[in-house]
């Protein structure tokens, strides 16, 4: 952990849930301190990762549980959220490349936090509303959506996205995806050729967002 980085406390037994909860923790920029027990950790940090059937009781710290959360990197960007301070995070953007299926770039303040694909819209939509209530404090908040290789068709998913986000302030842009399955960096080990295109579709995007 860097200095000055923020922390947030990890009580857990569970060795895989530790691992993921510092592999999502680490995009974010968030340190993890990861203990067995409440009295290990400096009361500097406030706010704490568990599960429920560790039986946390400390009025002291913000605990979130696991089970409240239908996903690690949910709970994890509400954890960092609280560990850095609300007003820290000054951008929360989705970049969406609609191919055969969905690939969606999630962004937290200029870092691509994970990419995800989707199968049917109404995944997406749910996940997209969840994401930005989850960063409703955000100063900025954005969809992108390419829109170069079918116009009309981005159309749509704009349309219904803008219905799903209704009232959350999030601006939604149509943008030039020319070349995104073409990228500057390498495309990982599993990651889809849809998901690559919304992390390439983000990044080329990303510095106008300021």
């Amino acid at each position: 952990m860097g200095r000055g980085e923020p922390i947030i406390g990890l009580l857990a037994s569970d060795m895989r849930f530790g691992n993921k909860v510092k592999e999502v923790a680490s995009t974010l920029g968030v340190g993890v301190k990861h203990v067995l027990s409440l009295d290990e950790l400096p009361l500097s940090i406030r706010v704490v990762i568990a599960e429920k059937r560790e039986g946390v009781d400390d009025q002291r710290r913000i605990i979130l549980y696991k089970d409240d959360y239908d996903s690690i990197e949910e709970l994890v960007e509400r954890a960092s959220e609280i560990a850095v301070g609300e007003l820290r995070y000054r951008l929360a953007a989705a970049a969406i490349d609609p191919g055969k299926s969905i690939g969606v770039a999630y962004i937290l303040n200029h870092r691509v936090i994970r990419t995800k694909r989707y199968g049917i819209i109404e995944g997406l939509l749910d996940d997209l509303s969840r994401f930005m209530k989850s960063h409703s404090r955000a100063e900025k908040k954005y969809v992108l959506i390419g829109a170069t290789s079918n116009p009309e068709n981005a159309k749509v998913i704009a349309r219904k996205i803008m219905r799903a986000l209704y009232g959350e302030g999030v601006i939604i842009k149509l943008v030039d995806e020319s070349n995104t399955s073409k990228g500057l960096i390498p495309r990982m080990r599993g990651m889809s050729k849809d998901e690559y295109s919304a992390l390439i579709l983000s990044l080329r995007n990303i510095l106008k967002l300021r």
